[in-house]
């Protein structure tokens, strides 16, 4: 229970909440860990939705499904970060894209319009509105991420973001190479050489997962 309350504190639902309340707030929203293997859908697009999610560990990936038959990723969401709670809120109650665990992932649900009525409603609102503006910045960075003409500036665009983010030059990516390639809309291939050559010229530095900037990109 410890572990999963963590997450959910990460999110940052329970930030106006004091740790005493954590337990009670739980049991009120009907929270409720679901576990998920690799490439299993947990909402189709579309889907009727009540219940969004919070990431406890694996990511997931939000699409978007085009009538002709191709996908386009929009999201990925890590540990910590919520997803659905849009869908949940929206006057359709449907899910605008197909959530998909990539890797195995495990999820804690809760109901979200209990938020509106369980006894903690005036401190969860306000967590969740943060959650919901949070989630509105995240979209625009990727925006402006995907601008970017070049392969470099895509990498140096979101590596800054990363770095703002964890407020240290060296941060961790959750992604796999191959999920921050389908991320940046780029071939894994030509990800893998960028940033071998950016390392080779002293641009970055990484080891597996973990990353540090070494100089500002011109």
């Amino acid at each position: 229970m410890n572990e999963y309350i963590k997450s959910v504190s990460k999110s940052g639902l329970f930030k106006y909440l004091q740790e005493k309340d954590h337990e009670q707030a739980w049991h009120e929203l009907n929270m409720a860990p679901r576990n998920y293997r690799n490439q299993q859908i947990i909402y189709g697009q579309e889907d009727t939705i009540k219940r969004a999610g919070i990431v406890h560990t694996g990511l997931v990936k939000g699409e978007r499904l085009h009538p002709e038959g191709t996908s386009s990723l929009a999201y990925y969401y890590a540990k910590g970060e919520v997803f659905a709670f849009e869908g949940a809120l929206s006057g359709r109650k449907t899910s605008p894209l197909q959530l998909t665990a990539d890797g195995n992932t495990s999820v804690i649900f809760f109901d979200v319009q209990k938020v509106f009525t369980c006894s903690f409603e005036k401190q969860l609102t306000k967590g969740l509105m943060e959650l919901l503006a949070n989630d509105d910045i995240k979209k625009l960075y990727r925006i402006e991420v995907l601008s970017k003409k070049s392969l470099r500036d895509r990498i140096m665009t979101h590596f800054t973001m990363m770095a703002g983010r964890s407020d240290d030059t060296t941060f961790v990516i959750d992604m796999s190479r191959e999920q921050l390639a389908n991320y940046l809309c780029v071939n894994r291939s030509a990800l893998s050489y960028e940033l071998n050559e950016m390392k080779r010229e002293g641009i970055i530095d990484f080891e597996k997962r973990k990353y540090t900037i070494l100089k500002k990109h011109i």
